[in-house]
């Protein structure tokens, strides 16, 4: 009867896409976190809940804000909004590269994004399909804190992640 029940539970793993890809999940969870704002960011690569590598990002073409509705710009707002836009891609494009190299032969179980909220969206844009279909959440946090106090804050998220299953 042993051997029924193993079979049927194949079955339905095998049948159902969304429970396959749980019960991998609870097998390796490996889980990447892209924490970033418009300047610097952090990527961490947690294995069953335990820091296995990180990077640090500080990208050096982005420069200080600029007030782009200033008067004394004479019309000129356009082309900051353009350079400023162009460094944001830049950095994103260094942020995706930095993380491919991170996740290189690895099954990644999950993705999870945090910093700033307004860059969430244009994040997740950037991300290859892959990783697209693998974001698991978002958190806002600030990324002027200790790495420490950052890495209980991912810590803290896996761990709510995981607690239904």
């Amino acid at each position: 009867m042993n051997d029924d029940v193993k079979k049927d539970s194949q079955n339905i793993s095998s049948s159902n896409p969304d429970l396959k890809s749980v019960l991998g999940e609870m097998e390796e969870q490996h889980y990447l976190f892209i924490v970033a704002d418009k300047k610097k960011a952090s990527l961490f690569l947690f294995k069953q809940g335990q820091l296995e590598s990180s990077r640090e990002i500080m990208h050096p073409g982005v420069r200080k804000e600029t007030r782009l509705n200033s008067g004394d710009l004479w019309g000129r707002s356009h082309k900051l909004e353009h350079r400023a836009d162009n460094q944001l891609h830049s950095h994103l494009q260094l942020i995706v590269g930095e993380a491919e190299i991170l996740i290189q032969g690895k099954h990644i179980n999950g993705v999870f994004i945090g910093g700033h909220q307004p860059l969430f969206h244009t994040i997740e844009k950037v991300l290859p399909p892959l990783l697209q279909n693998k974001l698991r959440g978002e958190f806002v946090t600030e990324l002027n804190i200790p790495q420490d106090e950052l890495i209980k804050h991912c810590q803290k998220k896996i761990e709510e992640y995981i607690k239904p299953f």
